[in-house]
């Protein structure tokens, strides 16, 4: 294992050719996913990579209305009393709907409606075993990492592990998405598009413009979706578990937004450089992202000896050896909380260390190289707030984390941790999130 961003680097990027995915990726992660971007290995993932990265760079690729309307699906579901307070409640799993109803509206062009079951589309025909599928969606989906998760701790052993229940949630899932792959095929060998006539970006229809196969598009669909959905989930879940207990954290937080955006959001008339201009807002993602670490670390094996720049010697800053085979661990999570790096206040929630501070290798949040997030810079700027240019999965959680936490900033001026008895905990079922839930209360604000 390793914390050591130099070695890091050299891993995932500068000697990423020296190392190739582990079992975990390349066999228990198929069976959940199927062979793509995130799981595809050679010149396999070249051709992932290249069919996603296509649709990723376009334009109108995603509309900030998409996040307005799930973040007020969201809010519908705080039960406010006549004293201002909403009912104390785990927020983590409406997180959880919350970013899967977003993906699967970018992914399908409709949403599951897990927030909020009676907007769920009318099925026609479809009804019965489908309705029924897309009802259970979001738990087969976690389910099926679940499984994947404790097939991983087994390695090749992993077959001992009973396999029944998480079938029966693979077909759930396969049923879904390739009911939506065999629409957008449909579609597209009908041509029901008129020429010129403007349409929203839909991912898997501009994916079936390159490809019939429908096992291809179920597999990059799902990588996306995994890549996309969690972490988003897990970084809203970190925020507010650490929002909640710093308060002075919090008031400087909504004092920056309504200072920036006013106390209400319009997202036809905001864009991504204005989110970016509060420079606070981002300082606290970021702090949640680097404690949390919603992709905790990654494997790789190397394919060849080599060496890594650090490591050796007495002092263990000369280069090390590394034989062919060896299985490595790259810890994000640990690196995140290095005193050496980060300070002595390194597991303190404090976003104003970001004052100063670029992005490195001593911050990897969503890993790097090659096989990083497709696009990883922050989109520069767009024409109007429906066109995010150049968006990748990491630049949609950006945006999408950010953009609803205005939202959300504006509409409650405190917030109430009722579980700080509990120990904080960890739950890395594929990502991190808070092991035991983010129990709060929220006060809605009055508006003069």
């Amino acid at each position: 294992m390793t914390r050591d961003p130099e070695n890091i680097k050299a891993i995932l990027s500068t000697q990423s050719s020296y190392w190739e995915l582990d079992y975990f990726r390349t066999t228990v992660m198929v069976l959940q996913l199927g062979l793509g971007l995130l799981t595809a290995e050679g010149q396999a993932w070249k051709q992932s990579r290249s069919f996603v990265r296509q649709q990723f760079f376009r334009e109108s690729i995603c509309s900030l209305g998409l996040f307005h309307r799930h973040a007020q699906e969201l809010v519908g579901r705080f039960d406010i009393g006549n004293d201002g307070w909403s009912q104390s409640a785990d927020v983590l799993p409406l997180f959880y709907n919350l970013t899967l109803d977003i993906m699967t509206e970018f992914l399908f062009g409709q949403s599951i409606s897990s927030q909020n079951p009676s907007r769920r589309p009318e099925l026609g025909a479809n009804k019965g075993t489908l309705a029924r599928d897309i009802e259970t969606f979001g738990a087969s989906v976690d389910a099926a990492a679940h499984w994947s998760y404790k097939a991983g701790y087994l390695g090749r052993f992993y077959r001992i592990l009973p396999q029944g229940q998480f079938m029966a949630h693979r077909a759930r899932i396969r049923r879904v998405v390739d009911w939506y792959a065999a629409r957008a095929i449909k579609r597209q060998s009908e041509k029901s598009e008129k020429p010129g006539k403007p349409h929203r970006f839909v991912l898997l229809n501009e994916m079936a413009k390159l490809t019939s196969d429908q096992a291809l598009l179920r597999n990059e669909t799902m990588s996306v979706l995994t890549a996309g959905r969690a972490t988003s989930a897990a970084t809203f879940g970190w925020l507010f578990h650490y929002l909640a207990r710093y308060p002075t954290v919090y008031q400087k937080l909504r004092s920056a937004v309504l200072e920036e955006f006013g106390t209400s959001i319009d997202p036809e008339h905001i864009d991504t450089a204005s989110v970016r201009r509060c420079k606070y807002l981002q300082y606290c993602i970021d702090e949640a992202l680097r404690l949390g670490s919603p992709a905790p670390l990654t494997a790789r094996k190397a394919v060849q000896d080599t060496t890594l720049p650090r490591g050796g010697g007495a002092d263990g800053e000369a280069p090390i050896f590394v034989a062919k085979g060896t299985k490595l661990i790259t810890n994000f999570f640990l690196l995140h909380r290095r005193q050496d790096i980060w300070g002595s206040d390194a597991e303190e929630f404090r976003p104003e260390r970001w004052e100063h501070r670029e992005h490195s290798w001593e911050f990897t949040p969503f890993g790097g190289g090659p096989r990083a997030c497709i696009g990883r810079r922050f989109p520069v700027s767009v024409k109007t707030a429906s066109q995010l240019l150049t968006m990748s999965t990491e630049q949609l959680l950006r945006i999408e984390v950010a953009y609803i936490m205005v939202y959300l900033v504006q509409l409650y001026d405190r917030l109430d941790p009722i579980d700080l008895d509990r120990p904080v905990t960890y739950d890395t079922n594929m990502h991190n999130r808070p092991g035991n839930g983010v129990h709060i209360r929220l006060h809605q604000a009055v508006v003069a």
